[in-house]
Parts: C-alpha cells; structure tokens; sequence
C-alpha cells in the first residue's frame, strides 16, 4: 500500500480555485445585500430638495396672494378716492351755480333796496354834479357772453353786459371782489346816474342844434 505524504500541485491548485471562486461569490453577495439595502433606505437628499422646494412654492403662493390681495385693496382705495373727488367737485360745481343765480338776484334786489334807503341826502357827503358822462361811458365796452354751465341754470341764454376787468379801467369804484365766489364783480347801478346825466349832454346838443337851424332858415 502506498501512502500520500503531501500534496500534489494540482490539488493546491484546485483547492485555490474553489477558495477564490467563493470568495468571491461571497463577495458579490456582500454588496448586493449594501445595495438592497442602499436601495431600500429613504433618500434625504431628495426629500430635503423636495421640501425646500415645497417650501420655496407655499412662500411664493404667499406672497403672491398678499400682492392681489394689496393690488385688490389699492384698486379699491384709489376707486373710492376718485368718486369722493368726483362728487366734491359735482357739489363745488352746483355750489357754484348756486352762488351765482344767487348773487344775481342778490344784487338786483340790493340796488333798489340800497337805493331806497341810502338816497337820502343825509347819508352823503362830497356831492358833486357829473358833468361828462358821454366821455366816460364812450370807454365802456358793452359785449354779449353766455355763462357758463356751473354759473348759470340757463347756459344757453345770450346776455348783454361787461367784462368786469375791462370795466375797472373805467369805474373802478363800481368794481368789487367777491371772496365767496373768488371772482370778479361789478355794480352797474353806478350806470344810472351816467345814462341820465347823458342823455342830458345829448339833449342839450340837440336843442342847441335846433335852435341853431332855426336861426339859419330865418
């Protein structure tokens, strides 16, 4: 009988084959089983981009809901304050036309009612005849106009009168300024005694004229 007392090179051989052969299918088992787990873990880096992501998207639903809800506001406020001005403006305008008619009945009321009582002799001083009234009413500018819509309830009326800053020039006494209208007036009953005295020069001349033809078919 024959006795083996070592190994052959072909069992060494064969042997360092089985052993890095399961070795390495130990190996391969090993980091499929990292990557099944791998594969099985929760992704943080996605979940964290998702949610500052999902966070970033509520912060701009945020803001942009705020920005309507203050465009929405403004609107409103800026609607608001064009229909107060309108309105102040339509009460301003009919205060106006008010005032006007007003002052018109005002004065045409106030001239004879201050004529009436202040004509009388003892309220006067300085008293002076007019000799000229011809020169004077020659540099009066008598015009026709219309008022206009906030001034009068009749717009379309034609009127015959002046312009108050042309009439200064001539009778600045005659001319006054109203605070509560911030305009212009003018009081043309000083015209009266003017118109009289006139028609007086013109008169005369006349008479002067006649009685001068006259004398000239004699």
């Amino acid at each position: 009988m024959a006795y083996r007392t070592g190994l052959s090179l072909g069992d060494w051989r064969s042997r360092n084959t089985m052993q890095g052969g399961a070795a390495a299918a130990g190996n391969s088992t090993v980091a499929e089983n990292f990557a099944a787990i791998r594969k099985g873990q929760n992704d943080y880096g996605s979940m964290a981009r998702n949610a500052i992501n999902a966070q970033g998207y509520k912060e701009r639903a945020i803001q942009d809901a705020n920005t309507s809800v203050l465009n929405q506001k403004m609107a409103s406020e800026a609607q608001i304050e064009a229909s107060r001005i309108q309105s102040e403006a339509a009460k301003d305008a009919a205060r106006a036309q008010a005032q006007g008619s007003m002052v018109g009945s005002i004065a045409r009321a106030g001239v004879g009612l201050l004529g009436a009582v202040l004509s009388d002799e003892r309220t006067k001083n300085t008293v002076e005849r007019i000799d000229d009234a011809l020169s004077t009413l020659r540099q009066l500018k008598p015009v026709t106009f219309y008022y206009n819509e906030e001034y009068s309830s009749n717009p379309e009326r034609i009127h015959n009168g002046f312009i108050a800053q042309d009439y200064a020039k001539v009778l600045p006494a005659a001319t006054y300024y109203d605070d509560s209208l911030d305009r212009l007036c003018i009081d043309t009953g000083e015209l009266i005694a003017l118109l009289v005295r006139a028609v007086q020069q013109l008169e005369s001349r006349v008479t002067r004229m006649e009685a001068k033809n006259v004398l000239e078919r004699v």
